[in-house]
């Protein structure tokens, strides 16, 4: 019997001050539930910085998609920031500041390293952005 692995996904983004975006990028988050939760969210206005934090199984998606609801969510939720329109005090690279995965219950590290490999390369292919993973021999 498969025992359930649980993952969590936090993400960064210096958009705190602009509730439209806010609301878009939880509509993101969101659209996926119960398969990904958003269990936590956390404003810092004065670095116009917010923290997410969604938790889901590791499982292959249902339907159309054959993508784990983690990574469908995180790709949505990054997708929806819009790049162009940010103004923040904080240092980053851009909006999306941090992106971690997470092995929870019953998880293994490779399964979330696999899982962060492709939703980076999910981000680099298909928005043209920075990749989030270094150069690092394992990730190659």
């Amino acid at each position: 019997m498969l025992r359930p692995a649980l993952a969590c996904c936090k993400l960064y983004i210096s958009e705190a001050r602009n509730a439209p975006a806010l609301r878009a990028i939880e509509r993101a988050a969101a659209g996926l539930r119960p398969a990904a939760v958003l269990v936590n969210a956390f404003a810092d206005d004065a670095y116009n910085r917010v923290s997410y934090t969604l938790v889901s199984p590791l499982v292959r998606g249902c339907g159309d998609s054959a993508l784990p609801p983690l990574h469908r969510t995180a790709f949505g939720v990054v997708e929806a920031v819009d790049f162009g329109a940010h103004a923040g005090a904080h240092p980053r690279l851009g909006v999306v500041d941090h992106i971690a995965f997470h092995p929870l219950a019953g998880a293994h590290l490779d399964d979330v390293a696999a899982l962060t490999r492709a939703v980076a390369a999910d981000i680099g292919d298909k928005l043209q952005g920075y990749s989030v993973l270094p150069n690092h021999p394992k990730c190659d």
